[in-house]
């Protein structure tokens, strides 16, 4: 070793290059690096997002992006709630009569917004038919002595197009009938039931959907 090589300084640390001095490639796999890193992350979350129990997620907070604060329901859930507790709101229902030839009792239920009809066709098993009342086109009653049945006419396509339900009491029969037809009337005369609480409301749809006397 000569003199000039062991006057050299040893153990000197390099500096990596400058970004400018960076190769087109290294860039590129430096790039590729974090989009590999940043893939995994996003797989991770997904996969333990899935493994969440669904039932735990709210299904406003979902749909509609409304949170509640501090425990307590904002006024977008509580005028949610108020539409929809509204809209559910009961107006008239019924249920057959058991009888031989029917063991099995259906049921019709009208709220503010639709007509429900529940066929039960065997234990704890049940048709459930949801109609909107504009979708209505016409109800009628067939009616006995004792029992009558009521026929509602849709005019939503479907496998059919009208619902016979049959062996309620005569009474209810014709009570279904006239708060049924009493709502067509008001919705095609243009009548503002929002307004009526529920009592005026039925008192209205009773006295339109009853039928004229000759």
């Amino acid at each position: 070793m000569n003199e000039d090589e062991s006057l050299k300084p040893t153990n000197i640390p390099v500096e990596p290059p400058s970004p400018s001095h960076v190769s087109p490639y290294e860039l590129l796999l430096r790039q590729s690096r974090k989009m590999g890193s940043f893939a995994t992350r996003t797989y991770d979350i997904t996969k333990e997002f899935l493994k969440t129990d669904v039932t735990q997620l709210r299904p406003d907070a979902a749909l509609f992006k409304y949170r509640q604060r501090g425990g307590k329901q904002t006024e977008n859930d509580e005028s949610i709630n108020a539409i929809v507790k509204y809209s559910h709101q009961v107006l008239a229902s019924a249920r057959t009569v058991l009888l031989p030839w029917s063991p099995f009792p259906d049921s019709v239920i009208v709220d503010r917004s639709k007509v429900t009809i529940i066929k039960q066709t065997f234990f704890w098993s049940s048709e459930t038919i949801t109609i909107r009342i504009e979708d209505i086109l016409n109800v009628t009653s067939t009616l006995g002595p004792l029992f009558g049945s009521i026929t509602i006419s849709s005019r939503v396509m479907n496998s059919t197009d009208h619902f016979e339900i049959d062996s309620f009491w005569r009474k209810d029969a014709i009570y279904l009938k006239q708060i049924i037809q009493g709502y067509m009337i008001a919705l095609h005369s243009k009548v503002d039931t929002s307004r009526l609480s529920k009592d005026e409301l039925v008192h209205t749809l009773l006295q339109l959907g009853r039928d004229s006397k000759a």
